[in-house]
């Protein structure tokens, strides 16, 4: 993953603890937790890989109908979290979602190795299904049926993009005196502050 395109304050400090992570080697490293809000205000939240980050945004790949994408679609106002145990860093983002361009999904897409990309077509995420064994009849079907075709980015899947309104960078300390500077973006400008640990 490139980070050459970040440019700006606060997320240049996001860059630097990502490419930590990625440079030592951390397993998962660009995991990050993502929370939604369902229409009756219950959160919900699951691990997702970070795909791209650049100044528009931090971006996940998803099955738009899953449980996550139809959280999104009633509530644009998601939360994600980073957290590295090796660095004793996490990183809290508050900000508001919205799909990528389809040229943005399909480059990804089809980076992805083709097994991949032809779960995501039969997947419908987060339904109920009679057994594993019955989801993996339905990939190898549809392998056999697929194998000499090409494989393009079904309607339902695709990225999201989550922009930044709120980040908190917090960094363990010893005897609980954690260091914790928050940034809100207002009228464009990152505004800094310090939080209480």
């Amino acid at each position: 993953m490139n980070f050459d395109s970040i440019s700006q304050e606060p997320l240049l400090e996001v860059k630097f603890f990502l490419e930590q992570a990625r440079d030592q080697k951390l397993q998962d490293w660009n995991g990050m937790t993502v929370s939604t809000v369902d229409e009756k205000q219950r959160p919900s939240s699951r691990v997702v890989l970070l795909k791209k980050f650049t100044d528009d945004g931090l971006f996940f790949y998803t099955n738009y109908e899953s449980k996550k994408g139809k959280d999104i679609s009633k509530n644009k106002n998601v939360s994600i979290n980073f957290w590295w145990r090796e660095l004793q860093v996490q990183i809290r983002i508050n900000g508001s979602i919205s799909e990528a361009s389809r040229l943005e999904s399909e480059e990804y897409f089809n980076s992805r190795p083709k097994g991949s990309r032809i779960s995501a077509i039969v997947s419908k995420q987060s339904e109920e299904i009679e057994s594993f064994e019955s989801f993996q009849k339905t990939v190898q079907d549809a392998t056999e049926a697929l194998k000499d075709q090409k494989i393009t980015l079904p309607d339902h899947c695709g990225m999201y993009k989550i922009i930044p309104e709120q980040i908190e960078i917090w960094k363990e300390g010893e005897f609980r005196r954690h260091e914790r500077t928050l940034f809100k973006l207002e009228s464009k400008k990152w505004i800094k502050s310090y939080l209480s640990p």
